[in-house]
């Protein structure tokens, strides 16, 4: 079975009825969480697999997991996966629908890593900022890692801005051991 294949399908169908109902922002949100959970919480997965537990209860376990209620273009997509029993493929559609979504709208996604935790306005200047150099809308997940020391690091597609104390360190340190080596 081609799971990207069928993955790809589901979601570019849920995609275009979502949008068609004006739902897909909403959707866009609930595929996110579903996508977190999944990996998060690996009781979901078995209940999922799990072929004694009745395509109601898998659906309610499922709508539970994202928030409770969702809205009826996502509602009928699940009766049709579960219909079709491509339960384990939910998480793949749930992961491409995220792409497309992001795709079609033009949202770049990306982690911004910091030292401490930063304030909501700061977060913002900074995605303000970085969304008028990239010219395109951003969402921004914000990571704390102590490990960097202070400054930031920013992924964002394949795309990486450290600016980080941990990062100019070892830049330093690397420039060091090359000066050693061509003196030696």
């Amino acid at each position: 079975m081609n799971t990207g294949l069928i993955s790809t399908r589901y979601a570019s169908a849920l995609l275009d009825y979502a949008s068609a109902s004006g739902q897909e922002k909403e959707v866009y949100g609930r595929m996110k969480t579903l996508s977190e959970v999944y990996l998060q919480v690996p009781q979901l997965r078995i209940a999922l697999a799990n072929s004694a537990i009745s395509r109601k209860n898998k659906k309610q376990i499922l709508f539970t997991s994202i928030g409770g209620s969702v809205p009826s273009s996502l509602d009928k997509m699940t009766d049709l996966i579960l219909k079709n029993e491509r339960e384990e493929v939910i998480p793949f559609i749930a992961l491409r629908y995220v792409e497309l979504y992001r795709n079609k709208f033009n949202i770049q996604y990306g982690k911004l890593i910091t030292a401490v935790p930063i304030n909501k306005e700061n977060e913002e200047k900074i995605i303000s900022r970085i969304s008028e150099l990239v010219g395109e809308k951003l969402e921004i997940e914000p990571v704390v890692d102590p490990d960097i020391i202070g400054g930031f690091v920013l992924h964002l597609n394949d795309l990486r801005w450290d600016a980080s104390v941990s990062g100019k360190l070892t830049r330093i340190k690397s420039k060091i051991k090359r000066q050693g080596a061509e003196n030696a």
